[in-house]
Order: C-alpha cells, then structure tokens, then sequence
C-alpha cells in the first residue's frame, strides 16, 4: 500500500512538473504613457508600438496605452524617470536642463522641411551621441526613438497677418518656435501643451504656435480661428517610447533588442502617418474651426530671415546659455546626417510607413548595440 501511494505522489509530481514546463509564460504587460488622447497620430503611434513589442518579443511583452490618464506631457519625464509608467511619450524641450544636447536637435528646427528625412537624421544623431545617452541615463530612461512633426504654424485667436498685427501679442512658443514669435513682434510665452486651451480660453495667451493637429486633438480649433500660412519648421523633440531602465535591466538581450527595433520601426510610422494626417487638415482647415491666413510680404520676408539666420545663431545660443561647448562641432554632424537623409530618401516614398519603417530599422536601429544605450 505504501508503495502505491509512494507511485501515485511520484506520478503527480511527474504530471505536475509536465503541466508547467508546458504552461504558457504570462506575458509582462507595460504601462504607454502618452499626455494627450484622441485618434491622432501620436497616440497611434503608441499603439503601433505597443504591438511592435508584442509581436517582436512572441508575446513575453505587451503593452496597455494610458491616454491622458496616467501622466501629462509636463510629468511624462518624471513619471518614468520614478517607476510611475514603465514607458512614456517624454519631451525633453520641457526639460532644457536635463536633456541639453537633445534640446540642440530641438533647436535644429529649421534645418529642414521633410519630417521623415530629419527624424532619419536626428536618431542616428542620437544614438551615436555619448553624451545624448547619457542624459538618458541619468534620468533612469533608455531612448528608443524620437519622431519628428510638423511643420508648427501659428493658430490665434484674431487676425494676425502683418508685422503690425504681432505688436502686444502674447504667443505660445518654445525653442526656435519662441524665437520667431520674438522676431515676428510679439512675446513668446513657454507653456505645456495641455495648458494651451485653458489659456486662451481666458484671455491669458492670443495664440499659439504648433502642428495642426492640436486644433482637433487638444481642442486649440475651438479657441483659435485663425491660421498664418508661414510654416516656421519641424519639431524634433518627439521621444515617444523613453523605457524605465529599471524595466530595461530586466530584460533578456534579446528582448532588449527586439524593444530597440520596436521604437526604430514605430517612430518610422508615426512619423510618416503624422505628417499625412496634418497635410489632410491643413487642405481642410475648416474641420477643424479655423481659417488660413496669408501672410503680408513682409512677414513673409522677416519669416524666411529668421529660419536663416536662427541655424547660425542655435550654436553660440547652446553654448553661451546652455553650457554645451563643442555646439559647433555637434551640429555640423547634425548637418552631414541631414544631408545624409535627404539623399536617402530621395527616392523612397514618404508615404510608405512599412517602407520608412524598414528603412530607419535597417540603417539606424539594427546597428545599434543595445548595451550602449
């Protein structure tokens, strides 16, 4: 009797130990970040990314989108930096102190006016740059891609079409949006995006300066009427999928690696379908509440002034107030990879997210050792 319970023990041991080996891993599910909400391209690009992981990773990742309902842009950085999501949409011109050679990419804004070449260019920047992945590391982060928008118009709540115009307005802009309100005639005034609506709604700001995007996705359309048609530049400073390092340190490498293309791929998506849906409202700016403005000849001629001049001017401004010393040297490799990224996509459809796709992941991020990050 013994020793038929003794095999009985044994064989459930035996079928319990086969029942395990055989159970599927329960994938680790991550919290996405994103301070904004809405059907746009950012945050599909989220969810893009989201199945990116899942997909490269066979299921051991997936992750869960929180639109506006865990951070704001303005505690994105924080909140992965402390644990509070694992992964977040972080924008580091909200951080100059943090992030002060990743700002020198945002004030690049004018170097070129195809989002899908300069998102080429400013990754490869990035993840070649000791010093940009250093600031990541100190904010217990790991950059995985930084998409690039635009171009950011200015919408208002009035009229504004001649120099005249700009005079005791108050405008929202940062970087070297900022700086073409200042040269335009008016105040520049640094506000966080989820901020801008409340803003204008009280009279506080008379306009603001973006992608036309926010007109629908952060309501800017129902406060503003008009839009200047005098595209400034593109926004670089997009870091979409910042990973908490905590999170990335438990990661197998070959997990690690399958996040890094993940970001490489889905930034490529996000910003080629950004750009595609901006252009659709800019033909259609009546859906969204405003309408175009054509800008006097001499607000044209101080705007195409200022976009020249503001590239000389982004060193000595980085290196006077920003400590970063060797500026000049860092943006003439900026420089090189833009042109780099012109010529590469010269003959690429930039429509085409599987094709940019696979393009930033073939000459960017399958290069990249993730153990450098």
């Amino acid at each position: 009797m013994a020793l038929d319970i003794r095999k009985a023990l044994l064989a459930g041991c035996v079928g319990l130990a086969a029942m395990v080996a055989t159970a599927p891993t329960q994938a680790d599910e991550l919290r996405l970040a994103i301070g904004n909400t809405g059907d746009g391209g950012l945050v599909r690009g989220m969810y893009q990314f989201a199945e990116e992981i899942k997909t490269r990773t066979d299921g051991r990742y997936t992750g869960k989108v929180y639109e506006l309902a865990l951070l704001n842009y303005a505690e994105s950085m924080t909140g992965v930096r402390d644990g509070i999501a694992d992964i977040a949409y972080v924008i580091p011109a909200y951080h100059r102190g943090e992030f002060p050679y990743g700002n020198l990419l945002v004030d690049m804004a004018t170097a070129g006016v195809n989002p899908v070449a300069i998102a080429g260019a400013a990754n490869e920047y990035i993840v070649n740059c000791d010093k940009c992945l250093a600031e990541y590391k100190a904010q217990n982060q790991v950059f995985l891609g930084t998409s690039v928008i635009g171009p950011y118009y200015m919408m208002s709540v009035e009229k504004i079409s001649t120099l005249e115009d700009f005079k005791g307005k108050k405008i929202r802009g940062f970087g070297p949006f900022g700086r073409w309100v200042e040269a335009m005639g008016a105040t520049a005034v640094v506000l966080g995006a989820n901020d801008i609506y409340e803003a204008i709604s009280q009279g506080q700001l008379d306009g603001n300066t973006h992608t036309l995007d926010v007109l629908k996705s952060l309501s800017i359309g129902e406060v503003t009427d008009y839009l200047l048609d005098a595209p400034i530049g593109v926004y670089i400073g997009n870091n979409m999928f910042n990973l908490n390092r905590d999170v990335w340190n438990d990661m197998s490498p070959a997990d690690r690696k399958s996040f890094l293309l993940a970001g490489g791929s889905s930034v490529a998506w996000t910003t080629v379908t950004y750009w595609g849906e901006n252009q659709e409202l800019f033909r259609n700016p009546s859906s969204v509440g405003v309408e175009i403005v054509e800008p006097s000849d001499a607000v044209r001629k101080a705007s195409d002034a200022f976009r020249a001049n503001d590239l000389k001017a982004v060193a000595k401004t980085n290196r006077e107030k920003f400590g970063v010393m060797d500026a000049e040297a860092q943006l003439a490799i900026i420089n090189g990879l833009v042109d780099k990224w012109v010529k590469l996509t010269a003959d690429v459809d930039v429509t085409d997210t599987k094709a940019i796709s696979e393009l930033f992941v073939r000459e960017i991020f399958s290069k990249v050792d993730p153990a450098r990050l």
